[in-house]
């Protein structure tokens, strides 16, 4: 996985900082993130679950919301509606500059303010939210004690995740002419609702409410043991799991790797120093170079590649004689050392009921691998 930091214009023309964070081969779909309410592009929800996302192939944009994290604009000229409007011109910068996001996932508030802007956006495959409330007015409970200052005096500052955050009558006078009922049911893309039981501040009600009245396909999934913000160890990193497993059927893959025939690799290398991806029939492993070299040990080495085929094949040797020759063996353990001149040392262990002389007879097996390279140049 490798990460971009971009621009993104919200619809009013303001910078909206932004992050994509892409698998390590070519995505196979494009997909967004919305933030929870005065939260950010790197909150534990959108980061971690937007970098999950890139083990399923798809690449994700997470941006911050006007006025929040590291974007242009007052938070208290902003509004749920400006919200709707900004996801609304970030899909559109995507599909212009990358891909067309075929998933949007949103966050608490900002999962609610996805399900409104889904209704209008034609090309998304699949809605996914995470802890959303039902009615985006349940953000007003964060600060119901100030209302009453905001209706004299037209603003307050109050402090939410230990910042000051600028509230507007207009703030609250747009979340409250918002009619749930007028937009869910008109909701016509597969819905996945992830919501903690225990969810201490967007009750699981919610989530219950939203199932009620949106349309098939939708599935609500119970998010055990996370808290609201997903700050607990691995819940995030299960709610990306859970979507990725649950959006698959839905998506219309932009990329496809070419077949391999029987015994080939291929590797592929996208954005990072060293890194590449190696394709075999059986799936894919990540390669990269120590930090000593040069690399980020994102992955193995090609020493590591090596080692490895050097001990699986002559575990695979002895193996195939002491069936041919019908000797039962419990366990054959083979450990590959590099040594300081660039060669390999190997060490066998052989568990067993055999005598000395049939023991060297099946380590004497493991033939020579020799390596004959044909360079052809594309």
């Amino acid at each position: 996985m490798h990460s971009v930091n971009v621009s993104v214009p919200s619809s009013e023309g303001l910078s909206m900082a932004g992050t994509i964070d892409f698998p390590d081969d070519k995505p196979i779909a494009w997909a967004m993130f919305a933030h929870c309410f005065t939260g950010s592009r790197h909150t534990p929800a959108a980061s971690r679950v937007c970098r999950e996302l890139t083990n399923f192939g798809i690449a994700s944009l997470r941006f911050d919301f006007p006025g929040l994290g590291q974007s242009e604009g007052d938070f208290g000229s902003t509004s749920f509606s400006s919200n709707v409007e900004d996801i609304k011109a970030a899909h559109r910068w995507m599909s212009e500059n990358y891909g067309t996001p075929q998933l949007l996932i949103g966050h608490s508030l900002g999962g609610a303010a996805s399900l409104r802007a889904a209704t209008e956006l034609k090309a998304l495959s699949a809605v996914a939210t995470i802890g959303a409330p039902f009615d985006p007015a349940h953000a007003v409970l964060h600060f119901a004690d100030r209302i009453k200052e905001v209706d004299d005096e037209g603003s307050v500052t109050v402090v939410l995740g230990g910042r000051d955050i600028v509230i507007s009558r207009e703030f609250l006078e747009d979340l409250a002419e918002v009619s749930v009922e007028s937009y869910l049911p008109r909701l016509r893309k597969p819905l996945l609702l992830l919501h903690s039981p225990t969810d201490q501040t967007v009750g699981i009600d919610n989530a219950q409410n939203i199932f009620r009245i949106t349309r098939y396909p939708k599935s609500l999934v119970s998010l055990d043991r996370a808290d609201h913000l997903c700050t607990r160890q691995g819940s995030a990193q299960r709610a990306a799991q859970l979507i990725g497993s649950w959006v698959a059927p839905y998506l219309k893959p932009e990329y496809q790797p070419e077949p391999l025939e029987a015994g080939a690799v291929a590797t592929s290398a996208t954005g990072t120093k060293f890194a590449d991806v190696v394709r075999t029939r059986h799936g894919n492993l990540l390669t990269d170079r120590s930090k000593s070299d040069g690399g980020k040990n994102l992955g193995h080495s090609v020493s590591d590649l090596v080692a490895g085929a050097l001990a699986a094949h002559g575990s695979q040797a002895i193996r195939a004689l002491a069936r041919k020759k019908k000797i039962r063996l419990d366990a054959v353990s083979v450990r590959v050392h590099p040594r300081e001149d660039g060669g390999f040392e190997r060490s066998i262990e052989i568990s067993g009921d055999i005598d000395e002389a049939t023991r060297r007879e099946l380590i004497a097996s493991i033939p020579e691998m020799e390596l004959s390279v044909d360079d052809r140049h594309a």
